[in-house]
């Protein structure tokens, strides 16, 4: 997350940090995530971190683009509705942390739904990132 903040500053790009992103996302927290999106209609996202954390962006990404959906819209059936995402969203980069989830590669965003006590997500080819960053580490790193 360092490497990234000071590629921004040094770049002068302003941006803002969403940092209550939970492990093991729920609907509760990509809600507190979209507000927060919506309050500051970003260009575009920088997720840094793991799947939890790039599944959250995907969620703030899609419903601020759709504010006048309801959450259960786009969630997968029999959950959802499972409705199709129609728009293009904001470029999102992924940037991992972890190695795994593959969740810098998919247009999948898993979460808990809370009052059902499941596991389930959105699907669709809209959430993948525009770009995955795996070696942030490199010495030439830069956005």
């Amino acid at each position: 997350m360092k490497t990234a903040i000071e590629s921004l500053e040094a770049n002068k790009v302003n941006y803002t940090v969403f940092d209550k992103v939970r492990v093991e996302p729920s609907d509760i927290s990509f809600k507190e995530a979209i507000a927060f999106a919506r309050k500051y209609q970003p260009d575009l996202y920088i997720a840094v971190g793991g799947g939890s954390t790039i599944d959250t962006a995907k969620a703030a990404n899609l419903y601020t683009e759709y504010p006048d959906a309801d959450f259960l819209d786009f969630v997968n059936a029999p959950i959802g509705k499972g409705l199709p995402i129609d728009k293009t969203l904001r470029p999102l980069i992924a940037i991992p942390t972890t190695a795994g989830t593959g969740s810098e590669t998919t247009g999948a965003s898993i979460f808990d739904f809370k009052s059902m006590n499941v596991k389930t997500g959105i699907a669709n080819r809209a959430l993948k990132p525009v770009l995955g960053i795996v070696d942030p580490v490199r010495s030439d790193f830069t956005l």
